[in-house]
């Protein structure tokens, strides 16, 4: 089983919370968070790494380390980035925000790896930025210069806004949040996603599923998420691993 989506960088022992479990890909969201997701990368197989700014770390974009970071041998994506916007976001932090992001679109057309994007209150706001910002055909084999692929992580939108993700060729990845007993409609979510589109994550050490919401979340607990898919979707929890596994390797270039 892959967890598509945690930071390690929290954990006092990381090889300790990863046992059982393929593959975890440990996300950046600033430099320092990235530079520590690559070494952790090197430090254990089961480990890969994304390098982005999220926007609540703005002011940690340093674009030449990012760059270098990004050539790291098991670097598989750019972010974790995107758009967070609460009811007390000022529109020029916005600005900020959707600039930062379309520098974080930027980096994953140069180096052709995927885009992890984090979405709070702003699918309006991702979609026009990638109509915008357009795609650029490329020459080689690759995926740069092109639009990125994306993964929305911890997906919370509704059925509407899932569909057009997976319109624009995207992956939804859910977490703990689907496991909640207020996620009726993230649960109907999950119940229609295509599944060459689902993927499944933690974001540990935050969100702890069902049964354990409150507590310190760990890698491990995908297969309470998986669980809790299976349910919704009528199929067995080793068939979402299959196909969960298959789309995160598809997905992040794993062998």
């Amino acid at each position: 089983m892959i967890d598509a989506h945690c930071h390690l960088q929290e954990f006092e022992s990381p090889g300790e919370v990863i046992v059982g479990l393929e593959a975890v890909i440990c996300c950046g969201s600033g430099v320092k968070s990235s530079r520590i997701a690559v070494e952790l990368a090197q430090r254990y197989k089961e480990v890969y790494a994304t390098v982005g700014v999220h926007p609540e770390e703005i002011n940690d974009r340093d674009e030449k380390e990012l760059r270098k970071l990004l050539k790291m041998p098991k670097v598989v994506a750019v972010g974790e980035c995107g758009l967070d916007f609460s009811p007390e976001t000022r529109e020029e932090e916005k600005s900020d925000q959707r600039e930062l992001f379309k520098f974080n679109i930027d980096l994953a057309k140069e180096t052709g790896l995927p885009l992890v994007v984090h979405c709070r209150n702003a699918f309006v706001d991702i979609f026009q930025i990638f109509d915008r910002m357009g795609s650029h055909p490329s020459r080689s084999a690759d995926r740069k210069g092109n639009d990125p692929l994306v993964m929305m992580h911890c997906f919370t939108g509704n059925t509407e806004q899932m569909q057009e993700c997976v319109r624009r060729g995207w992956y939804i990845s859910l977490g703990g949040i689907v496991t909640f007993k207020s996620s009726h409609d993230l649960r109907n979510v999950a119940k229609v996603v295509p599944k060459d589109k689902l993927l499944i994550e933690t974001d540990a050490p935050y969100l702890a599923p069902e049964p354990v919401r409150g507590c310190r979340n760990e890698p491990k607990n995908v297969k309470i998420v998986a669980a809790k898919i299976a349910e919704v979707r009528g199929t067995l929890i080793n068939r979402i691993e299959e196909i969960t596994t298959r789309n995160a390797r598809r997905l992040f270039g794993l062998i």
